[in-house]
């Protein structure tokens, strides 16, 4: 999801740790899981909890560099920026391009999980006539200039925790009442289906439920004492997170342990749900999914519209395309259409094939974030004195650097060819734009001021 604070907290005070942690949590969505389970489950042979623990090892590392960047470049926030300034720009449009991808998909995918739990709630809507009812619908609606819907992804927040809580309170329940394997360590680690191959994949795919924690970044201008305040943020929100995802997969696996009897793979949780608390818990994580999907799909076109935006007015992209708003209603219309006519052009792509893609983009940006980090303060600013210095500035993102590569590389092989293809795309018209690199690359603010679209606001407390 793409997030940012810009225009809700000037001229407010400064905000704490609470709120940085409460805006990331609302970015990574307490029922992450729920979407992802039958993907990941599926590929990791039943160890999707263990695919959860190896994929925070990672993502606490990177969590830490986009707490120290965010830091240091307190107007930027932003991946491809600090690797823009840290590492090389050609890199750092690179990082933008790949993460580009990401964000286009991002759409496409909260309308896919929109119809599979419309579908679900509704068994006698069409899953075609669903999709492309609302990629229609949240075209209008974002073609209006209505505002980001704060106030509802608020509740939704609090709405999803609630919804896990009930699962994981259910789940335990049922388990002590004998269902499934009961609490058996068979949930964590099945030695008879157990590989390491399979478990770093499933682990490179979980990483999907991580990707938003770096919005966090977003809000250093309005954070007291970023220094100390963002790295905290990332890391305990990453975490605490992981440890919360990897609870729920522990439970489901351990109350529906036969992988194979899945009703539908796209919306396997649901059997959990049936199992672990009947057909309230279900039919409470089908309206949790509908609900919050709808929500996400007016703030990620509006971010993705308000993405491309900045691009185009910054050079970076044709600007007469991409740089254009209506003069009336403020909206960047060209890019709604767009990123519309992308989203149709995909109704029919698999979940399980979509989710690999959107980490292809996400993981490399994870990689060069914790490259920058090196190369900024152990490399660039010489902080090298000291133990602490060299853990937190060239052990810890080195690690991460490193975890996140060989993530990066376990991703299956139709996205690394789908992502690699993109990013050779990125660089054969970086050059283009550079004549041949000679001229420096324009800028990536990735900031929009003069637009009126406004996104996700962050509680102060």
């Amino acid at each position: 999801m793409i997030a940012s604070s810009d225009g809700n907290l000037r001229g407010k005070k400064k905000i704490g740790l609470a709120s940085c942690l409460l805006f990331g949590m609302a970015m990574l969505l307490p029922i992450a899981p729920v979407p992802v389970y039958g993907v990941i489950t599926g590929v990791s042979k039943g160890h999707m909890a263990l695919a959860y623990l190896i994929a925070m090892i990672p993502m606490s590392f990177s969590a830490l560099s986009f707490g120290l960047m965010g830091a240091e470049f307190p107007s930027a926030g932003s991946s491809y920026t600090f690797t823009g300034k840290s590492i090389s720009p050609y890199l750092g449009f690179v990082t933008g391009w790949a993460i580009l991808l990401d964000y286009g998909l991002f759409p496409l995918l909260n309308y896919i999980v929109l119809a599979l739990f419309a579908t679900q709630l509704f068994p006698g809507l069409p899953f075609n006539v669903v999709i492309v009812a609302s990629i229609i619908l949240i075209c209008i609606v974002n073609l209006t200039g209505i505002k980001s819907l704060a106030t509802v992804n608020n509740i939704l927040t609090i709405f999803g925790f609630l919804i896990a809580f009930y699962f994981i309170y259910a789940a335990i329940t049922a388990l002590n009442n004998g269902v499934g394997t009961g609490f058996s360590s068979v949930a964590l680690v099945n030695s008879e289906t157990f590989s390491w191959g399979t478990v770093i994949t499933g682990a490179s795919i979980a990483c999907f439920s991580f990707i938003g924690f770096d919005a966090i970044t977003t809000l250093s201008e309005e954070v007291k004492s970023p220094r100390t305040t963002l790295p905290m943020a990332t890391i305990i929100t990453c975490i605490s997170m992981a440890l919360l995802f990897a609870l729920m997969a522990f439970l489901a696996q351990g109350v529906f342990p036969d992988i194979s009897k899945f009703t539908d793979p796209d919306a396997a949780f649901l059997d959990v749900a049936m199992v672990a608390g009947g057909q309230t818990l279900k039919s409470a994580v089908i309206l949790a999914m509908v609900a919050g999907a709808l929500a996400f799909s007016l703030d990620m076109m509006a971010g993705v519209s308000r993405l491309l935006y900045g691009m185009g007015r910054d050079g970076v992209l044709p600007k007469k395309v991409f740089g254009y708003v209506h003069p009336k209603t403020n909206v960047p219309v060209y890019n709604v259409l767009l990123v519309t006519a992308f989203c149709l052009a995909g109704t029919n792509i698999e979940l399980g094939d979509l989710i690999p893609v959107i980490n292809f983009g996400g993981l490399f940006a994870f990689v060069c974030v914790n490259a920058s980090v090196i190369s900024h303060f152990y490399i660039r600013r010489q902080r090298r004195q000291g133990f602490v210095n060299k853990v937190l500035y060239l052990i810890f993102p080195g690690l991460g650097c490193l975890t996140c590569l060989v993530l990066w590389l376990g991703l299956p092989m139709n996205a690394k060819l789908i992502g690699g293809a993109w990013t050779l795309a990125g660089i054969i018209y970086m050059a283009v734009l550079t004549k041949g690199f000679k001229n420096s690359m324009p800028e990536m603010k990735g900031e929009t001021e003069d637009t009126d679209v406004e996104e996700i606001s962050v509680p102060v407390t």
